[in-house]
């Protein structure tokens, strides 16, 4: 499946922007969000090509992306024109002070379906 020029060009945009803003942040929030977004970019990237298959939508197995654990569901109301892409997980961080500990991330896509012909 390809994607259209406008859908990639703008994937290319907004990815190009997204790591202008990805300086290192050697904080602790700073290393989640950092993470948070790589997820997000991975995750959007598979459900825009249509290679869902390795996200295991609704089997409530997590998948491992980027060295972190996060659990996928896919639904869509009925009559709906999109679908709704859910993520959950957790980032594993290290400091001095705490030691080990999980901070919990989340994210969410909005997928345009195709008109239904009737």
């Amino acid at each position: 499946m390809s994607l259209p020029y406008d859908l990639f060009l703008s994937l290319f945009l907004k990815s190009l922007v997204l790591d202008s803003f990805l300086v290192p942040d050697e904080s602790r929030m700073g290393y989640v969000a950092t993470e948070e977004i790589k997820i997000e970019r991975e995750v959007t990237h598979a459900i825009v090509t249509g290679n869902t298959a390795p996200l295991r939508p609704n089997s409530g197995q997590p998948v491992t992306i980027g060295g972190h654990n996060i659990s996928v569901r896919c639904y869509s109301e009925r009559g709906a024109d999109h679908r709704v892409w859910e993520w959950h997980g957790h980032v594993m961080i290290y400091d001095e002070e705490n030691g080990y500990s999980l901070e919990y991330i989340f994210g969410n896509f909005y997928e345009r379906m195709p008109e239904r012909q009737e």
